[in-house]
């Protein structure tokens, strides 16, 4: 199979392209005008185009780390603490500062999952209450 291809040709081909690179392990870009747009490979080998520097708030603790996206609501993160001890925390609220100087920061609060799960359970009504 072609290492590139133009997006237009892959649209028919997309299942042929993903199982080539499922069996292979190569990787087959995505061309539009001669210029890659996208990669099909197999996840493990494709790599994220960029990286965000976010702050994780874990309860009274913050760290900055650089992380392949913007995590979401919801996401679970295993945290190692200095001691070797490992604990689950959810993303429970994400927040953009932007700067007048148009500089961004983003910034991420983090629950216990536990806690979060229980205040999930307490804020969904039952099927009585409805």
């Amino acid at each position: 199979m072609e290492k590139a291809l133009g997006i237009e040709a892959a649209r028919a081909r997309l299942g042929d392209i993903a199982d080539h690179a499922r069996t292979t392990g190569q990787i087959t870009a995505l061309t539009r005008h001669g210029r890659t747009v996208a990669v099909i490979g197999p996840a493990h080998a494709v790599q994220p185009a960029g990286s965000v520097e976010v702050t994780l708030f874990i309860g009274d603790d913050d760290r900055v780390c650089v992380l392949p996206a913007v995590p979401h609501i919801g996401d679970s993160f295993l945290v190692e603490t200095d001691d070797g001890d490992e604990d689950f925390w959810l993303v429970t609220n994400v927040q953009w500062d932007i700067r007048p100087e148009g500089h961004a920061s983003v910034n991420v609060m983090l629950d216990p999952s536990d806690e979060y799960s229980d205040w999930i359970h307490a804020s969904r009504p039952t099927p009585n209450e409805k």
